[in-house]
């Protein structure tokens, strides 16, 4: 299904977001300590994802009822990707399993925003309400930019 234009720029945020998995495991079979991993996650967080779930979270699930399984599912795994963020940033916390259990994480919920949520707001939302979704969005968005100086995954 094509992805309706105002959500456009969230959905190539997920590519992004996709991209941080497969480094993370790429990292991880190339025996890059797990410190310089959790340290791009971080990194990465604080430029892409956190925003990225503010938009979500302010501009998309506000249509949505609080009660809304969607709503809830999303708001829940987005709780739980920051906190396996904040356990990452704790170094003496920090090992592969949790790397892993990170990027399995993510990629799962994103492929639940990509094929469940997405597709909910495109149907039940009027075309005038994605609009305005759409326009705010573009108003606060930024793409992601890879400024990371130690690119672990291509060495």
């Amino acid at each position: 299904m094509k992805r309706n234009e105002n959500l456009i720029e969230l959905s190539r945020d997920h590519h992004h977001d996709l991209l941080l998995g497969w480094k993370i495991k790429t990292g991880l079979k190339r025996n890059v300590p797990v410190d310089e991993i959790a340290n791009y996650i971080v990194h990465f967080a604080r430029q892409s994802l956190f925003p990225h779930f503010e938009e979500e979270e302010n501009k998309v699930l506000i249509y949505l009822e609080k009660a809304n399984p969607f709503y809830q599912r999303t708001i829940r795994e987005h709780s739980e990707i920051r906190q396996l963020i904040n356990q990452l940033s704790i170094k003496s916390l920090t090992d592969a399993s949790l790397l892993t259990n990170f990027a399995d994480t993510l990629e799962a919920h994103i492929r639940f925003e990509e094929r469940e949520l997405f597709p909910y707001i495109e149907n039940v939302l009027s075309m005038l309400q994605l609009e305005q979704m759409g326009k705010e969005i573009a108003e606060l968005h930024q793409p992601y930019i890879e400024t990371y100086s130690n690119e672990f995954w291509t060495n």
